[in-house]
């Protein structure tokens, strides 16, 4: 039943979060805070789903306390990327640089995201998934009824409400899914026709790629496993360089800052942080041409199973 599945893949992203957020609230460490934010990203895609096939579910209340963490942990994330970037831009090119203003300013900007993110921490209350996926089971519950409202449904205790969803198809939900996914894929196909694709629509590609892979891997018990890996496969290789492509666009910046800056002139060696940013703008390009190699093959041919 679409309803189990569901709720599996909700309990599975709430034991990931867990897991990871116990060792980032510790530390900090690059690993648990990368996948932290991928599986709240993920989280953050069910709920938009749940919202998309049962209107009356309140997406705002259900998000925003996880929305607050995702956001505090961001920068942390950006420092930590553009440090590990540089350390192999550094290893590539050998050792006679000297970028260590950069690399205070990157440790500084992380020591600072921490701070604020640890304070989170130790208020974020873990029991809002819980609570959220009461929500969700008993909406669905109640979308998945013919002629049952609201109030209707809220005066039964929760057996007699599973009881009767045994007599009742999940249809509703399953086409109201295919609808959802179609209109992500729409919406895609849109940006991915325009003649000429601005950096905004590089940003727009890149988060709505990884919203429908995130999707249809929640949605994959009813999508046919030859299709889901046809278009997985097709998503994932056109988000990963789009990925790379703005990691290095957010160095660039940092770099062009930090050149303009006169109050960190002069700089121990300006020559470095110039062969850097070259370094980094043909690194942008090539993952700006590999995208558009990407975006060519792209496929959102989808054929379902149910």
């Amino acid at each position: 039943m679409i309803i189990d599945e569901f709720k599996n893949y909700y309990l599975a992203r709430e034991s990931a979060i867990n897991k990871h957020f116990i060792s980032a609230s510790k530390n900090g460490n690059e690993n648990s805070i990368h996948e932290l934010r991928v599986e709240i990203k993920k989280m953050r895609a069910f709920l938009e789903l749940i919202k998309g096939i049962t209107p009356n579910f309140d997406l705002k209340r259900a998000y925003t306390p996880i929305k607050n963490l995702f956001k505090t942990a961001a920068p942390i994330r950006d420092a930590q990327v553009l440090q590990t970037m540089t350390r192999e831009y550094i290893s590539q090119i050998g050792l006679d640089v000297n970028l260590s203003e950069y690399f205070n300013i990157l440790k500084h900007q992380e020591m600072i995201a921490k701070r604020y993110f640890f304070k989170l921490c130790k208020k974020f209350d873990l029991s809002i998934f819980k609570k959220n996926w009461s929500t969700i089971e008993k909406t669905l519950l109640i979308f998945n009824k013919s002629g049952k409202n609201d109030s209707q449904v809220n005066n039964k205790d929760n057996n007699e409400v599973n009881r009767d969803n045994n007599d009742h198809s999940e249809d509703n939900i399953i086409e109201h899914s295919k609808d959802y996914i179609l209109n992500l894929f729409t919406k895609l196909d849109s940006l991915k026709s325009k003649e000429i694709l601005e950096e905004k629509d590089f940003h727009d590609i890149r988060i709505k790629c990884k919203k429908v892979r995130y999707t249809l891997e929640i949605l994959s018990p009813i999508v046919s496993p030859k299709s889901f890996n046809t278009v997985n496969n097709s998503l994932k290789i056109v988000h990963q360089p789009l990925g790379q492509w703005h990691d290095t666009d957010v160095a660039i910046l940092l770099i062009n800052n930090i050149l303009s800056d006169q109050s960190l002139k002069p700089l121990f060696s300006e020559s470095s942080y110039n062969d850097m940013l070259k370094a980094f703008k043909i690194r942008k390009q090539h993952f700006n041409d590999l995208f558009i190699e990407h975006l060519k093959m792209f496929s959102t041919q989808l054929t379902y199973s149910k």
